[in-house]
């Protein structure tokens, strides 16, 4: 009734400076109260690090050992696209009918990543941190195991690899969302620039004397560029056992990754939970007293 009395524009965070303390009011007599997001802690205040360290491991290794997989069985690696990108414009110039598979690895990896920004909560970087299942990541482990049932069963390696880059493109997109640093599982160069900017700021830093910056972003990347090596060298030692099926194993941990290991690294109280024991805190409904004070106030 006040807003429509006065012209105060109903929309949140418009309100005029004189109606905010009623519609405060309002809003704890009626429990109706609007929690502000969590703010988000950057890379360099997490205290949980070496979990961060620990689970970009266990992307890239996944990473590593698919890719080299599907080297052996395609000819080309599936989780980056700038070297198939490079090969499509080979390609093209002389008439190469494989240009076209090699584009549909970019489109499909590009689509990958349009499936986790529009995923909302279900691709969401921050789920392993939380507690939380990530079907997102448990339907890019999906389409790991689905592209090597193609290649084996049908012997179809163009759609495999189209498979396998859009369950690529999907995981890089969830694990870049995470929100203290874009872990980027797939690939590294983009971290290894980062990495090599900050040794310099350090390097400089130390001349002049003044204190370096935090090297944690530098100990990511060389975890991640550790985890491809060992997937590669994964791939490297079983492929010739099980072929094309050692995808399986990649896509297991992947599994693994989206659901239980959410629940093992978790803090005992994850932040979905602190913000509804914050809820839980909101003051009693206040008294009719002290509305018909703060309203006469106002007035």
């Amino acid at each position: 009734r006040h807003c429509a009395q006065t012209g105060c524009p109903s929309r949140p965070g418009t309100r005029s400076p004189e109606c905010r303390p009623l519609h405060a009011s309002a809003g704890a007599m009626t429990g109706q109260v609007t929690l502000a997001p969590p703010a988000k802690v950057p890379l360099d205040k997490r205290p949980d690090f070496g979990k961060i360290l620990g689970v970009a491991f266990l992307y890239t290794t996944i990473a590593g050992m698919l890719n080299g997989v599907a080297v052996y069985e395609l000819g080309t690696p599936v989780g980056y696209t700038s070297g198939p990108c490079v090969n499509a414009g080979r390609f093209l110039a002389s008439g190469d009918a494989a240009a076209k598979k090699i584009l549909g690895i970019c489109m499909l990896f590009y689509a990958g990543g349009i499936m986790a920004g529009l995923g909302g909560s279900a691709c969401d970087g921050d789920h392993i941190f939380e507690g939380r299942t990530s079907p997102g990541m448990l339907l890019s482990s999906v389409m790991l195991v689905l592209g090597a049932l193609i290649k084996r069963n049908l012997n179809h390696t163009t759609l495999c690899m189209q498979v396998w880059a859009l369950s690529q493109g999907l995981m890089n997109g969830i694990s870049s969302k995470f929100s203290a640093v874009p872990l980027r599982g797939t690939h590294t160069a983009g971290g290894q620039t980062d990495a090599g900017i900050t040794i310099a700021q350090a390097i400089i830093a130390l001349q002049h004397g003044r204190p370096i910056p935090c090297m944690r972003k530098v100990i990511i990347n060389a975890v991640c560029c550790t985890g491809m090596v060992l997937g590669g060298w994964l791939a490297g030692r079983t492929h010739k056992k099980w072929g094309v099926m050692t995808a399986l194993i990649p896509a297991g941990a992947l599994a693994f990754s989206a659901t239980l290991l959410p629940k093992l690294i978790a803090p005992p109280t994850s932040p979905r939970k602190a913000r509804s024991s914050q809820a839980a805190l909101v003051p009693p409904a206040c008294s009719k007293e002290k509305e018909e004070e703060e309203a006469k106030r106002i007035k």
